[in-house]
């Protein structure tokens, strides 16, 4: 779903704090060796580094202060242009990531910033949305509530 991401001025990143060999071998197999649902020959494009420092980590507030191991934790993290952390999605080491998810939550954290609006239980692209009521009466006067498209 790469170029997907990339149409939505999303740019996909892998970071790891504890980066090994496996996650070299995990690249080259899915490149080379295996085909799962009719894909195959997989090419991780976008940067996969290793936080072994954890300076990245840190300064997103990516750890898990209970966590007792880098293995305990899996997220995603959808990060501005302005590097303000919007969303934080956490999953099980055993459980993959739910990527149409992701990309309709990133949807709709940009279409919140764009419209100053927000965004319903199980949004989708042209569903209802949300105004959120002004925060004061001189707020109402100096600017009529946004038009969503």
């Amino acid at each position: 779903m790469q170029p997907e991401f990339e149409k939505l001025n999303c740019k996909l990143l892998g970071l790891s704090i504890d980066i090994t060999y496996s996650h070299i071998a995990w690249l080259w197999t899915i490149k080379e060796k295996i085909e799962y649902k009719n894909m195959k020959n997989i090419e991780v494009t976008f940067p996969v580094i290793s936080d072994l420092k954890m300076d990245v980590s840190k300064a997103f507030g990516m750890l898990q202060p209970a966590a007792s191991s880098t293995q305990a934790v899996r997220a995603v993290f959808i990060i501005d242009p302005k590097a303000v952390v919007q969303a934080i999605l956490y999953y099980p080491l055993s459980n993959g990531r739910n990527m149409d998810e992701i990309k309709r939550l990133l949807i709709a954290v940009q279409h919140s910033d764009e419209h100053g609006i927000a965004t319903p239980a199980n949004w989708q692209i042209g569903d209802d949305v949300i105004v959120p009521p002004p925060g004061s009466q001189k707020s109402v006067l100096k600017s009529p509530p946004p038009t969503p498209k």
